[in-house]
């Protein structure tokens, strides 16, 4: 048998208050299912929560930015600081320069191993050396190593820095709305179990079926254990597996495993930067969705969701690529 499910997610938090709130601006007092009081709560609470989901959304997006930005640069200084080490090493084996120019970058001067710079602490260690110990053997007569010079590396290593602390101040800025919206959880359930308390209330005299149906208008989630018929009005479940796929033009399709019994799918974007939250891209009635072309380097997010008729279930797990370009 179907049984009562409370939200365990801020997204489902958020469809159950905005089903209810939205049952609450179009019924008639006199025939709403929760109380006054509880309505009053609800047009006072639900607002504050919307906002801050969607500026704890915007933060993300800009924290997943900045943090894409910063993994790009770190890429290009990893390569520009190994490659700078090989060349070093490569002319001290022609005897171009002696083996005890490595004391000049702070290495053994017997090290013909690159650097270990797996962690950010590394790369930044032996980057800032190739700057600083490029500049001390020049000094001393040493001729300037080419492919790359060290003003190359020096100019990588800044960008990265630069990146680095753009991306550490969007992680804060993520924090603190992640936090926001975690102190508001505690009063949000009480209001939700209130909502659902008094709503199955009022039903209370009617069928087991009639009741539940009646409660899901007012966003009542009844989830349906292992092997169990679905109850009809039973929303359809999360679709999983979803994934998307670059094609050429930069086209973008989302597809995903089909739901038992569900009759068409929703299909939720943001484009990361652009859309502060997420927007609804169109239907399907197939496990399968064109949702358009696409910039080179874009972040595109999706989320699916399944409905039987007009009976929406669950979002999907929130799935990303970033446009590299089609083929």
């Amino acid at each position: 048998m179907p049984y009562r499910r409370l939200p365990v997610t801020d997204e489902a938090r958020l469809q159950a208050l905005q089903t209810a709130f939205d049952k609450g601006a179009t019924t008639p007092a006199a025939q709403l299912a929760f109380s006054a009081a509880t309505k009053t709560r609800l047009d006072a609470e639900f607002p504050v929560f919307r906002t801050e989901m969607q500026e704890r959304g915007v933060a993300l997006a800009g924290q997943t930015t900045a943090t894409e930005a910063q993994d790009t640069q770190e890429a290009r200084l990893r390569i520009w600081t190994s490659h700078f080490y090989q060349n070093l090493n490569m002319a001290i084996e022609r005897d171009l320069i002696a083996a005890g120019a490595r004391a000049f970058y702070q290495m053994d001067v017997s090290q013909t191993a690159l650097p270990r710079m797996s962690s950010e602490a590394d790369l930044i260690l032996w980057a800032g050396r190739v700057v600083s110990g490029e500049a001390a053997r020049v000094a001393a007569g040493g001729v300037a190593l080419p492919f790359p010079p060290a003003t190359e590396v020096s100019t990588e290593l800044n960008l990265y820095q630069s990146l680095r602390s753009v991306q550490s101040t969007k992680k804060d800025a993520y924090d603190s709305e992640a936090e926001d919206v975690e102190a508001l959880r505690v009063p949000i359930d009480a209001l939700i179990l209130d909502i659902w308390d008094e709503v199955e209330f009022t039903f209370r005299h009617e069928s087991t079926s009639s009741l539940r149906n009646k409660a899901r208008e007012y966003g009542v989630y009844y989830a349906t254990r292992p092997g169990e018929p679905v109850e009809p009005g039973t929303p359809p479940a999360a679709p999983t597996g979803v994934a998307l796929t670059v094609g050429a033009g930069n086209v973008v399709t989302a597809n995903w495993i089909a739901v038992a019994g569900a009759t068409s799918y929703s299909i939720l974007k943001q484009l990361v930067g652009t859309d502060p939250d997420f927007v609804v891209a169109g239907t399907s009635t197939s496990t399968s969705f064109s949702l358009g072309t696409f910039a080179t380097g874009a972040t595109v997010r999706v989320k699916v969701k399944a409905l039987t008729g007009t009976t929406a279930g669950p979002d999907s797990a929130v799935v990303e690529t970033v446009i590299a370009g089609g083929p």
